[in-house]
Parts: C-alpha cells; sequence; structure tokens
C-alpha cells in the first residue's frame, strides 16, 4: 500500500470515529462500511496485481518481436544473396543457350583429319572448345560439380588461352564452392584474379572470395575483400552486397 493511501484510509478511519462519537452513524454502518474499505483495498491490490502481470506479459511479447524480426531479417538477406547469385547463373544460362541456338542453326561442326598429327594434338584439333565449354556448364546447372571442374579443366587444358578460360576458372570455383571445399574455391578465385584482370568476372570473384573467407571464420580477410569490391566496382550488384556484409549501406545488414 502507498504512502497516499495509507493517509487517505487513516483519514477515512478519523472522520468515521467522529462521526461514531458525535452518534451521527451506529456501529453497525462502521463495521460495514469498515468491511466496504478493506473489500476495496483487497480489490485495488488484485488489480495492481493484475496491471503487473500485464506489464510482464507484453514486456515478453515484445522481446519476442525483436528476436522474431531479428531472424527475419538475416534470413531475409540470406535469401538476397542467393537469389543475387542465382540471377548471375540464370543470365549466364540465357547468354550460352543463345549462343549454342545461332551454333546449331548456322553450321554443324565437321571432324577435322587429324591423320598425320602427335597424339597430344589429336585431342586438341578433335574437341570442339565450344561444345566443351557448354557441356561442363550444363553440368554445374543440374549440379553436377565433379563433372564441371572436370570439364572446366580440360577446356583450360586444351584451351588455356581460349576466348571464355576465365569463365571456366570462375565456374571452377564456383563449383568448389558449392561443395564446401573452400580452399580449393579460393585457388580457383586467385587464378582467375591473377591471370584474367580484365574479367567480367572479377566483381563476382572478389565478392565470393570474401564469402570463403567467411565461412572459413576469418572475417578480417572476408572485409578486405569486400571493401575491394566496393572500391574497384562501386555500381556493380556484388558492391551492394559487400557494403550489407560490412553494414555501411543504407540499410543495415539484413
Amino acid at each position: 500500500m502507498s504512502l497516499a493511501e495509507n493517509y487517505l484510509k487513516a483519514g477515512i478511519l478519523l472522520l468515521v470515529m467522529c462521526l461514531l462519537s458525535s452518534g451521527c452513524v451506529s456501529r453497525r454502518e462502521v463495521v460495514r462500511f469498515q468491511e466496504q474499505l478493506d473489500y476495496l483495498e483487497e480489490s485495488n491490490h488484485r488489480l495492481e496485481k493484475d496491471v503487473a502481470s500485464l506489464d510482464s506479459l507484453l514486456k515478453a511479447q515484445m522481446d519476442q518481436n525483436q528476436r522474431f524480426r531479428a531472424d527475419l531479417s538475416s534470413t531475409l538477406g540470406s535469401i538476397d544473396d542467393r537469389l543475387s547469385m542465382l540471377e548471375g547463373r540464370v543470365e549466364e544460362s540465357g547468354h550460352r543457350f543463345t549462343e549454342l541456338e545461332k551454333q546449331m542453326e548456322s553450321r554443324e561442326v565437321s571432324p577435322q583429319d587429324t591423320s598425320g598429327l602427335p597424339d597430344s594434338l589429336k585431342m586438341r584439333v578433335s574437341l570442339d572448345p565450344q561444345k566443351l565449354y557448354d557441356q561442363a556448364y550444363f553440368d554445374f546447372a543440374k549440379g553436377s560439380y565433379d563433372l564441371a571442374i572436370q570439364g572446366f579443366s580440360d577446356y583450360l587444358r586444351y584451351f588455356p588461352k581460349g576466348r571464355s578460360a576465365d569463365q571456366a576458372h570462375y565456374w571452377i570455383a564456383e563449383s568448389y564452392y558449392a561443395k564446401k571445399d573452400y580452399e580449393r574455391c579460393l585457388d580457383e578465385f586467385q587464378k582467375l584474379l591473377q591471370n584474367f584482370p580484365n574479367s567480367n568476372k572479377l566483381p563476382s570473384a572478389l565478392y565470393k572470395i570474401g564469402l570463403c573467407y567467411e565461412e572459413l571464420k576469418n572475417q578480417i580477410r572476408a572485409n578486405r575483400y569486400f571493401k575491394e569490391v566496393v572500391s574497384r566496382y562501386p555500381d556493380s550488384p556484388e558492391a551492394k552486397l559487400a557494403k550489407e556484409k560490412m553494414g555501411i549501406s543504407g540499410t543495415k545488414k539484413r
């Protein structure tokens, strides 16, 4: 009971005593009045307990809502990352299938005469680089990562200066990433960075290197590559993702 309530009760009792002593009220009425006063006091206590209980429930609900929002933001951020990667793959697939259609419409590749050539050259001459690359990419797209790695490696073995050599390195690295073999993934991305400094795959490669280091629990190195993406390719989709990873975008990392 608060101090104010104590004063109020004392004042009421004093008033009742005065009325009783003056004969204005009977003792029975005083007892009934006291009972009513006790009832009101007990009701007030119950109400205070109910309010305290509601406050506790409200606080617990607010805490739960905050945790739910945090979990939801994290999940949405992960979905955004995956969607961005999938968009890149879909775009790449579209380009490759378009090229295949054009090739099929325009010509058929006929086997070349390899008689008289050394065995090491016969295989290279008989292979069509685009078909070799497209088959490897098809294996990657359907999730056959070991076959994709072998196919892209064959492409690089026979056509190390081919027009899709940088792409082959990139998709080998992506295959290792899908297999969670982050060390080999990093090795392949580094080959791409060193040997093809003008490749259009560099923004994606730098961002993916950062993700690899995150998976390997090396956040310092991860942030180093995220910063490099933002610095070198500020308008790329990967730069936006890198900013979100570092929590420096317009919206916090989700």
